[in-house]
């Protein structure tokens, strides 16, 4: 039997925790292992971690001070035992079949289907990783490189040999510190398997992180993901969607910031992030539309033409 090692960072969600780990202690297998990294909590998030730990032999936490979810996981991979690496969000639920289907795996790396729930418990969107199975495996990587296809380390298991064998943990960005995880994970995996039909709910909630939205979320993970490509020896592979990174990172942020400025301010703060944008590409690569979204793409057009005040209107409508 596969043991399967699960990770979960958690700061103040005491709301959601207990249905998180509800849901893993309902898995139809059990040869599994929780690491609860309490990171800096100061709601009971902290109590319910040791309550779950003394009910079953198979929780454990780590208490720590805070320092963020990227560092977090990082210090569940250094008490990892199990032969896969699962992450989980503590504000998040599994389907009891998830962990049995994984033990059927052998890929170096396993994307598994996810949907957004609301609070009402309706299905908001999918994210159905499996339905790109039939991309080669560069079409996969260049993707998850510019975000076209969502990062998420909840979104993947990963054999424990592959990360400590190259050295791979997260970043420590506030948002997006899955990015140069994912490209280490992918580049160096020399197989890829997919769970297909929902393994995964992500549950949608107002105090989300992910429903933040900071100027320039993205800026330096990408000025980051190029120096670590170099650093592998793979810009010259794949320089070109570097590039394709620092663009899109530029227009999340032109987009985020419409949101957060009035008119005036916005256009300011908008022509600095294009001035540095320009100064951030790399002149002698060309840029790797193929793989930005289109929504991305329509949106970094404007931008280079500076439609500020498109950008500012649309960024209201799509609230």
């Amino acid at each position: 039997m596969k043991m399967i090692s699960v990770i979960i960072p958690v700061y103040n969600s005491e709301l959601y925790l207990g249905g998180c780990l509800d849901s893993i202690r309902n898995q139809t297998y059990s040869d599994f292992e929780v690491i609860l990294v309490d990171d800096g909590s100061t709601d009971k998030s902290g109590e319910l971690c040791d309550h779950y730990c003394a009910q079953d032999e198979r929780f454990q936490v780590i208490h720590k001070k805070n320092s963020g979810a990227g560092a977090a996981r990082n210090d569940g991979l250094s008490k990892a035992k199990g032969d896969y690496i699962v992450f989980v969000d503590s504000d998040d639920k599994l389907v009891n079949t998830y962990f049995e289907q994984l033990s059927t795996h052998d890929e170096d790396v396993v994307f598994i289907d996810v949907e957004d729930v609301n609070n009402k418990g309706e299905v908001a969107r999918h994210e159905y990783m499996s339905i790109y199975k039939h991309l080669t495996r560069s079409d996969f990587l260049r993707c998850q490189m510019t975000g076209m296809l969502p990062w998420g380390g909840v979104r993947k298991c990963v054999k424990r040999n592959l990360i400590t064998v190259n050295n791979i943990c997260y970043s420590n960005h506030k948002i997006g510190e899955e990015a140069i995880y994912s490209f280490k994970v992918l580049r160096y995996a020399k197989s890829v398997g997919f769970i297909e039909g929902t393994s995964y709910l992500c549950l949608l909630h107002s105090d989300s992180l992910s429903q933040t939205k900071l100027d320039d979320p993205l800026g330096d993970v990408a000025l980051n993901m190029r120096q670590v490509v170099k650093e592998v020896g793979d810009y010259a592979e794949f320089g070109s969607t570097v590039n394709a990174f620092i663009k899109v990172a530029a227009a999340v942020s032109v987009y985020n910031m419409a949101q957060n400025y009035n008119l005036s301010a916005y256009k300011k703060q908008a022509e600095n992030r294009l001035k540095k944008l320009n100064e951030d590409l790399d002149s002698s690569q060309d840029t790797d539309a193929l793989h930005i979204s289109k929504r991305m793409r329509v949106v970094i057009w404007l931008m280079e033409k500076k439609c500020w005040l498109v950008i500012w209107l649309a960024s209201r409508i799509r609230r």
